[in-house]
């Protein structure tokens, strides 16, 4: 996928929005790819896509791993650098109001109920948005002061935690009125065994 088609996609109406789900974690804890991982009939790819579709997102791809519709330029190095990658792939514009969100594939409780309240409160404010004490999932707004400060973050540090890369982009914590357990990763085997819809 091209810079160009990307810009193409976030500028259409209705959302001006496009979903990343973050799949290139090492899932060391895990022992295998928690993308491809079964959670009933659907794997958690497939369950973070499903969200994505019914989502006020005009398309979604994923990012990182062996199904990555985008390869990181320096794969391995966490999902803020993740992001930091594809935040540098989008045109430079002020006054836009371009959206991206970043959710990981390893949560798959989350609803598309608290993902469009999250793009809401983004899309209104013009400001990062996360849920308060969960740093993903994420919204961005694409500007050239957001690339601006993602850029200089990961030419400091090219490893940097999500965190830190919150920090630099001022981003504002939101009140979580989803369902318990939404915003949960799923990260150990004795995880994915107790998983229950």
């Amino acid at each position: 996928m091209t810079a160009a088609a990307i810009d193409k996609l976030i500028q259409q109406p209705p959302y001006h929005s496009l979903g990343f789900i973050l799949a290139g974690g090492s899932s060391r804890r895990m022992g295998s790819d928690k993308a491809q991982l079964k959670v009933g009939q659907q794997t958690m790819l497939d369950i973070a896509a499903d969200v994505l579709r019914a989502a006020a997102v005009n398309q979604h791809f994923v990012v990182g791993g062996a199904l990555a519709d985008l390869v990181e330029q320096q794969s391995g190095q966490g999902p803020a650098s993740a992001i930091c990658d594809v935040l540098a792939r989008f045109s430079a514009a002020e006054g836009s109001q371009r959206l991206a969100l970043f959710m990981p594939v390893d949560m798959p409780r989350l609803s598309v109920f608290s993902i469009n309240t999250l793009l809401e409160y983004a899309r209104r404010s013009q400001q990062t948005a996360y849920y308060s004490a969960h740093y993903l999932p994420l919204v961005i707004p694409v500007n050239m002061q957001s690339q601006a400060s993602a850029q200089k973050l990961i030419a400091a540090d090219s490893s940097p935690s999500v965190r830190k890369l919150l920090a630099c982009l001022n981003a504002q914590p939101v009140a979580f009125s989803g369902k318990a357990g939404e915003l949960v990763n799923i990260n150990r085997p004795e995880e994915l065994a107790g998983l229950s819809f």
